[in-house]
């Protein structure tokens, strides 16, 4: 599979060129008229117990491919293998089972909480579902959870206008933990906390999956949150995958303008490291209309006429490094 990285061990999680796209419908009959390629060909593996990063812009598809891997919505071709099953074939049934080894952490801890529901509730709710801890053991697993992530037992009377944002989150990841999952999709977890909460949070996840042994997909646009917390970071843009490295190397070397392009953005909290800005000219074509060739041409500064026309593979050009560009004189 282009762009995976093999280990000893089967992987838990592997994606083979997962494509979603969203029809869009105009005239009298309602037709497709068109499709948001919002993602286009993405494989990867994830092994047990590893974190990757999954990074990129706004409208890169990072969001739409973490919940296409869960069937969150359902992906419009390609394969997901969970524990060597094709989830993307099973009916609903056997899919509730698969449910409770794969969770999501929400984005916004307002929004994903019922304001109506209690924190037992919504805690125990995926208990419930899956008939685990019932009766007093029920409440025994939802206060230990609480104080997994950091809040008390009595908590779980409270509703979630009681609580800041950071404990919201918290709830969310006790939620996530509550029928223990082997993997979970952090989608962007931290991005709507203040910073000293985002570090708090990070800390605990971090703790959590080293504890627990999960596997972990953390989406995120911070780079230096995802450097720190993740063991190889992918680089996606306009729905496609850009480059995959280890977290130090892609940092320390990245290979795809596209990277080089984020890392230069990134603070860097040293003011006597000076970093060259490189200024993406233009915004994100429209995934409706993606550009023919390598979609990141139109605003490479490296591109040439070659990239038109030749959508580049991704490819190994140093170990476990991966890069989707056709130039080896750059970079």
């Amino acid at each position: 599979m282009p762009g995976a990285v093999v280990s000893a061990a089967p992987p838990l999680l592997k994606v083979q060129n997962l494509e979603k796209y969203f029809p869009i419908r105009g005239g009298l009959l309602s037709r497709v008229v068109a499709n948001v390629k919002a993602v286009n060909d993405v494989s990867f593996e994830l092994a047990k117990g590893e974190v990757v990063g999954l990074v990129g812009e706004s409208v890169s598809g990072k969001t739409t491919a973490g919940r296409a891997i869960l069937r969150l919505i359902e992906p419009t071709g390609g394969q997901v293998i969970f524990n060597g099953t094709d989830v993307t074939k099973l009916n609903k049934s056997d899919m509730r089972d698969y449910r409770r080894q794969m969770q999501i952490i929400f984005q916004d801890p307002f929004a994903s909480l019922n304001p109506r529901m209690t924190v037992s509730d919504i805690i125990g709710e995926a208990l419930d579902i899956h008939k685990l801890h019932q009766g007093s053991a029920r409440t025994d697993r939802i206060a230990s959870l609480l104080q997994k992530v950091g809040l008390r037992p009595e908590h779980m009377r409270r509703y979630p206008h009681e609580f800041s944002g950071g404990q919201r989150q918290r709830i969310g990841i006790a939620r996530a933990l509550a029928v223990d999952p082997s993997f979970i999709v952090a989608d962007e977890p931290v991005s709507a906390l203040d910073v000293s909460i985002q570090a708090q949070v990070v800390n605990l996840m971090q703790d959590l999956q080293e504890e627990l042994g999960l596997t972990v997909l953390f989406i995120a646009h911070d780079l230096a949150v995802v450097e720190y917390i993740c063991d190889r970071i992918i680089v996606m843009y306009l729905g496609r995958i850009m480059e995959i490295a280890s977290s130090r190397e892609l940092n320390r070397n990245p290979k795809h303008p596209y990277t080089e392009a984020l890392l230069s953005a990134a603070p860097v909290p040293d003011p006597t490291v000076k970093r060259q800005r490189i200024i993406l000219e233009g915004d994100i074509p429209s995934p409706i209309n993606p550009p023919s060739g390598c979609v990141f041409r139109t605003r490479c500064r490296y591109a040439i006429a070659e990239c038109a026309n030749v959508i580049p593979e991704l490819r190994e050009v140093s170990p476990g490094h991966f890069k989707a560009c056709i130039r080896d004189d750059v970079l």
